[in-house]
């Protein structure tokens, strides 16, 4: 009796696998379309008797695969981000039509027109007009380049509340594991759902993720607590004195320059470092364009006979010169054509080969106004190329990545269904041990007289 018994409990374990089996499977079949689910399994072990005893059900994932997932999804939008925002100040510097180039070229062609008859008063009004036009692309370039800075400000602060709501939530997934653990009950479920929190995360900025028995420690790319256990730590944003949205700690701690990757570290870049180096480079643009330009005025004389005044006015400091940056004077006659002074002075144009010259002489930037305004056109574009790229390059990768990770964790419908035929004849052949045994146990006892 006590070896039938014995089989019969290894028997009944093996139903219980068995059974185990096939609810899995089931639910494996009916998650296939599932976003996020990993196929999950269930983990055995051999008895100590001799049976087969479920330790748990978990899902099937490959760790590794996960990070680099994680990363991936982190680069890519931060790319994303840039390429967006690059696109719309990538409009400010067009390549072709009117643009601060094609500006420059027709304000020094009016000028070389004006040597042919410099006292023309026509030619000296076209000159005037094409110096204003001038100016007002540097003030609208430069105007333009605060828009896309305001917008981004705007998505830190959206970005920074998705944070914290995905930390919020992925705490709370830390939480409902840990006790599912403690009670003995599958996990793969919550699981799967803090992976999938964890992805989107990374969408938003660069994360670390450490596992411990209270659940998913997350953190920020230089270690800014996000996550710990049951517990989230909320960022929090201010205004700094320039209008720009900082990014604080839990603590209040500045934390802006270290954020990297994802959404809100790419809008970062662009705002903090790309954007700026732009204005700056317009900003010395239109500051030693224009003093070149008021040296040569000095060198000559206007149609009164006057000496050549300045006939822009910026600023003394680079910073700001592109927003600045106007017309000292509307008339006409200033145009510092002549090379002599007085009566004669309105038929002479030798000085307009000074004027001319601006265009092409070297600045102290190293390069002429027609070399500044052109590299302006090739750093925007470089900076979108780049990020475009940055964002295929991601993209191919991920595409990658996905499919490995698909081939470990997804679920195929044909080897389920087949996995599902061999648990339900295991479990058929198992239940049939079950019977025999019950069967012969009920014989012997019938057997033993009654009384004895």
């Amino acid at each position: 009796m006590t070896s039938l018994s014995s089989s019969l409990a290894i028997a009944s374990q093996s139903l219980m696998a068995e059974q185990a089996e096939i609810s899995v499977t089931n639910n494996n079949i009916a998650n296939a379309s599932t976003t996020g689910y990993s196929r999950e399994q269930v983990e055995l072990e051999e008895s100590p008797n001799n049976g087969v005893d479920i330790t748990g059900i978990t899902s099937v994932q490959d760790e590794l695969l996960n990070i680099q997932i994680q990363q991936q999804t982190s680069q890519q939008s931060s790319a994303n981000a840039q390429v967006n925002a690059l696109t719309q100040v990538e409009d400010l510097f067009p390549s072709t039509g009117t643009s601060l180039s094609s500006s420059l070229s027709t304000f020094f062609t009016s000028l070389t027109a004006l040597s042919a008859n410099p006292s023309n008063t026509a030619s000296r009004e076209t000159v005037i007009s094409n110096a204003q036009t001038l100016v007002q692309q540097f003030n609208s370039i430069s105007s333009g380049l605060t828009g896309p800075a305001s917008a981004l400000n705007t998505d830190v602060t959206t970005d920074v509340a998705q944070i914290n709501q995905l930390s919020s939530e992925a705490a709370s997934l830390n939480q409902q594991i840990v006790q599912q653990q403690s009670a003995g009950q599958p996990t793969a479920t919550f699981t799967d759902q803090l992976n999938q929190l964890e992805t989107q995360l990374a969408g938003l900025t660069n994360i670390s993720i450490t596992h411990t028995a209270d659940g998913d420690t997350i953190s920020t790319g230089n270690g800014t607590p996000l996550v710990l256990g049951s517990e989230s730590y909320a960022l929090q944003t201010n205004t700094d004195a320039s209008g720009n949205t900082q990014v604080l700690d839990a603590s209040g701690n500045n934390i802006t320059t270290a954020i990297t990757g994802g959404d809100l570290g790419g809008t970062i870049q662009v705002r903090d470092n790309d954007i700026p180096a732009l204005q700056t480079s317009l900003d010395t643009l239109a500051n030693q364009f224009a003093t070149a330009f008021n040296s040569a005025q000095a060198s000559g004389y206007d149609a009164n006979g006057n000496p050549g005044a300045a006939l822009f006015t910026v600023s003394s400091t680079v910073a700001g010169s592109a927003a600045t940056i106007s017309l000292t004077t509307t008339d006409p006659t200033a145009i510092a054509a002549s090379s002599v002074a007085g009566s004669d002075a309105s038929g002479s144009n030798g000085n307009v080969a000074n004027l001319t010259a601006v265009q092409n002489a070297a600045l102290p930037a190293g390069q002429s106004a027609t070399g500044l305004a052109s590299n302006l056109v090739y750093q925007v574009g470089s900076l979108t190329s780049t990020a475009t790229a940055a964002s295929s390059a991601a993209s191919l990768s991920l595409t990658s990545l996905s499919n490995q990770q698909s081939s470990v964790s997804g679920v195929s419908i044909d080897q389920e269904t087949a996995n599902l035929l061999q648990y339900q004849q295991a479990y058929e052949a198992a239940a049939k041990v079950v019977s025999t045994i019950s069967t012969l146990m009920t014989t012997l006892m019938n057997m033993i007289p009654s009384g004895s």
